[in-house]
């Protein structure tokens, strides 16, 4: 790459050259793995910061087993976003699923936050909504400019992105605030429950929501990108372009 942008003599195209390639390094194997490791680490991180803070959060054997539960998750993400960025480094533009992955991870926490904030009904639906709509998008465009099995791969690999994601923006923030907004629905279920105090069962809500989420959101992106990718094949053009 360092051989080539010297070949380029216009300042404009070196620029797009040199963002081009910086993509395709965080792209890479090694990049893309690397940077899921960093934040599976931060992830156990951060569940091992609340039940430090919280230590009203163990509440028996249940508690280890959904811990190791989540580790094995967490491993899970990092060998499967090996596995599939192997096989789309040469495919797909990082551009495609970064913002992808923001999208459909914002849409969720979007959808989290309306529940203290109260909005019209419409408003968590259409929220709702957005990320199957994100997912199927990109399966749709990536099967259009490839294959199915390319278009299925790639909604994979961003729904991982997305739910790792996720996970650090949902149980990160309730750790560091304590769970807080809290919202009547939470005062009031905290009432009925065995938790000692309201952070720690607002805490113990969000972790548990993230984990849950953590497998969620993948399963939802890959079953509206592949639906999108199925779609597609109808209207496919022979194009192997990268998105």
């Amino acid at each position: 790459m360092l051989a080539e942008v010297e070949q380029i003599s216009d300042a404009r195209c070196r620029r797009r050259f040199t963002w081009g390639c910086l993509g395709a390094l965080a792209l890479s194997v090694p990049g893309l793995v690397g940077g899921f490791v960093m934040a599976g680490l931060l992830s156990v991180a951060v569940v091992m910061a609340a039940l430090i803070r919280y230590p009203a959060l163990v509440t028996g054997v249940g508690t280890w087993l959904a811990i190791g539960f989540f580790c094995a998750v967490i491993l899970g993400y990092i060998v499967a976003a090996a596995g599939l960025s192997a096989r789309l480094a040469t495919t797909m533009s990082t551009t495609a699923v970064w913002v992808s992955a923001a999208a459909i991870a914002w849409s969720w926490t979007l959808v989290g936050l309306c529940a203290s904030a109260e909005p019209p009904p419409a408003v968590p639906m259409l929220l709702l909504a957005l990320a199957p709509a994100v997912a199927l998008g990109l399966g749709w465009r990536a099967t259009r400019r490839a294959t199915p099995l390319v278009g299925v791969q790639c909604v994979g690999l961003t729904g991982l992105v997305a739910g790792l994601g996720l996970f650090l923006l949902w149980a990160g923030q309730a750790v560091i605030f304590a769970g807080r907004p809290y919202d009547a629905g939470m005062v009031q279920d905290f009432q009925t429950s065995a938790a000692p105090d309201l952070a720690t069962y607002a805490v113990s809500d969000s972790v548990g929501s993230g984990m849950m989420l953590l497998l969620l959101v993948p399963l939802v992106s890959l079953a509206a990108g592949a639906f999108g990718a199925v779609t597609a094949t109808r209207w496919r053009r022979p194009n192997h372009n990268a998105l």
